[in-house]
């Protein structure tokens, strides 16, 4: 068997290396689909968190190893159903009092709580003239767009804002361009990257920011591994290895933002559930943390 013990190169390229498990310990299997991408064995920043934490507590636990299980790209509903199937030992997803009822949370946001500000992109027309909106009257005007299964459409939508479900945000990068809706508001984490992707244009001078948190989530039939999860990123939250991993991976994606210099329009998050620790302030990014 292949027990997975490196983190992974700078570069973000995660090597499995082999090792033999101590005689007569079985290693803890963690089927998960944290990859760059379908065809890649590479894993992605969360597949690195995963890989980082479940290191951090094998001195505990012992020895593990990671397998995929699917790799293909679905909803987030589709992915739910495998963890709840048990095809997958855990997903990673923003947190909702429904997702925290249904699977195991792992209360530990794998993005410091940035996932909640939503930087909006759209056609660089749209873009230049949504640049000089002000005031919260005009973002209610403003036509958005939001994958429907994921928890933003209902925050967002609970706010007051036009709001449009859509399946996925690539089949609905033609009716972006197209003006079917204004802007689609995406983490600040992840937006800059597929406005490139699609010749898009972020917002600039606003965005719009609640409180939520990005988790992994444990099938309900593996308590051992959720329990194995949250000692592991509790040492890597003492040692600061996480917040290291954090800095060369994520911070580079939010500098160009200038969060500090935007107008921020804050919405509350009904979906929040009360579990969840607003009051460890090392849990989150500071940008995050001085308006919790």
């Amino acid at each position: 068997m292949r027990v997975v013990g490196s983190l992974g190169s700078l570069l973000g390229m995660v090597v499995f290396l082999l090792a033999l498990p101590a005689r007569g310990v079985e290693p803890m299997v963690v089927r998960h689909n944290l990859f760059a991408d379908a065809n890649s064995q590479t894993l992605n920043y969360k597949g690195e968190v995963l890989a980082l934490i479940l290191e951090k507590s094998k001195s505990k636990y012992g020895p593990y190893v990671m397998l995929p299980g699917s790799q293909q790209v679905w909803s987030q509903r589709r992915t739910y159903n495998e963890l709840e199937h048990g095809d997958l030992d855990l997903m990673t997803s923003q947190t909702s009092i429904e997702r925290e009822k249904s699977s195991l949370p792992i209360r530990y946001c794998l993005y410091k709580g940035l996932l909640g500000i939503r930087i909006g992109m759209g056609a660089p027309a749209i873009v230049e003239k949504m640049n000089r909106l002000t005031t919260r009257q005009q973002l209610n005007q403003v036509k958005l767009g939001q994958v429907s299964d994921w928890p933003d459409y209902a925050i967002q939508t609970a706010a007051g804002l036009q709001v449009t479900g859509l399946t996925s945000v690539e089949s609905s990068m033609p009716r972006l361009l197209l003006g079917t809706f204004e802007l689609l508001p995406l983490g600040v984490v992840e937006v800059e990257p597929i406005a490139k992707r699609y010749n898009l244009k972020t917002v600039s001078t606003w965005a719009i920011a609640y409180p939520t948190a990005y988790y992994f989530f444990v099938n309900r039939k593996r308590p051992e591994l959720a329990q194995r999860l949250e000692y592991g990123f509790e040492q890597a939250i003492k040692d600061r290895s996480f917040d290291r991993l954090f800095a060369r991976r994520i911070e580079p994606l939010i500098a160009s933002s200038k969060l500090e210099n935007r107008q921020l329009f804050r919405i509350p998050n009904p979906l929040l559930p009360p579990e969840t620790p607003l009051n460890r302030k090392e849990l989150w990014h500071p940008l995050i943390a001085s308006g919790l």
